[in-house]
């Protein structure tokens, strides 16, 4: 009996950790309805799916908690210690999950010490808690959320010209990067109009002809706007080119940015 006690806790100092280390950590930001952030020392704000701009905090946000990495550090919490703020994530069935910032306690003279421990996160989701590393949702829990700028910016004539161009555009570059992306997915990434940068633009025959050269910079996503890479597209636009008037000249691939785990498996071996 005594070495049975002894096998069990051994199992649990040795092999608890690293299944805490290795747990699931997935939320679809498409079932988010809200989320809420409080300070202890006052201030408040909530993030509504149903605002195009704070969606996109939304998601950010999610894509944080989604990215980060599990910490094998214990995940409790000291209960007489008000977390110095709050995250709700409110989803869409009525499910609650929290991410404060987590603490690292040790006692000393028989007094408890807590200190913030930097870049480290605890999600309570599912009755489970987990503490996670997120510099970015660390440093937003304690003030990037102050930052956060909902409000509709300014149209200009500029930018609409800009968008008005990439819808132009827009079924020739999904259509190399689906092309380049599936040698390697099995799931094809999205290119956003404004994830798309103007490089350069020449005007090849002279003044006031028309024919174009123009290279942009885009950056495909999948999911939840995760990007999984930058890349350079050159593209020839004159009246002469049939059909479409629209050529690409160049395909340059810039970066390959890394999935996270939950996306892994759209990656083809």
């Amino acid at each position: 009996m005594k070495r049975l006690v002894i096998l069990f806790l051994v199992y649990t100092v040795v092999f608890l950790p690293v299944q805490l280390a290795k747990a699931d950590v997935s939320i679809k930001s498409e079932d988010v309805a809200s989320i809420q952030i409080n300070r202890t020392s006052g201030g408040t704000r909530t993030f509504n799916e149903n605002d195009g701009i704070e969606e996109f905090v939304i998601r950010k946000v999610v894509e944080w908690i989604n990215t980060s990495s599990p910490v094998k550090e214990a995940t409790e919490l000291d209960n007489t210690k008000t977390p110095i703020s709050l995250l709700k994530i409110k989803m869409k069935n009525g499910n609650v999950a929290t991410v404060v910032p987590a603490y690292d306690c040790h006692v000393q003279n028989q007094t408890k010490y807590c200190s913030l421990a930097d870049g480290d996160v605890i999600l309570d989701q599912n009755n489970q808690k987990i503490r996670l590393k997120s510099v970015q949702l660390f440093d937003w829990l304690l003030t990037g959320w102050k930052q956060e700028n909902t409000k509709p910016p300014q149209d200009t004539k500029e930018m609409m010209v800009h968008d008005i161009l990439m819808l132009f555009l827009g079924p020739e570059i999904d259509k190399a990067v689906s092309n380049y992306y599936s040698e390697y997915l099995t799931y094809s990434p999205l290119v956003y109009p404004y994830q798309i940068e103007i490089v350069n633009v020449e005007r090849i025959g002279g003044f006031r002809t028309f024919d174009f050269s123009i290279t942009l910079e885009i950056t495909p996503v999948v999911g939840p706007h995760i990007s999984v890479g930058k890349d350079r597209l050159t593209f020839e636009i004159a009246p002469t080119i049939i059909p479409g008037q629209i050529k690409l000249k160049k395909f340059e691939h810039l970066e390959t940015h890394e999935l996270p785990p939950h996306w892994q498996h759209i990656i083809k071996h």
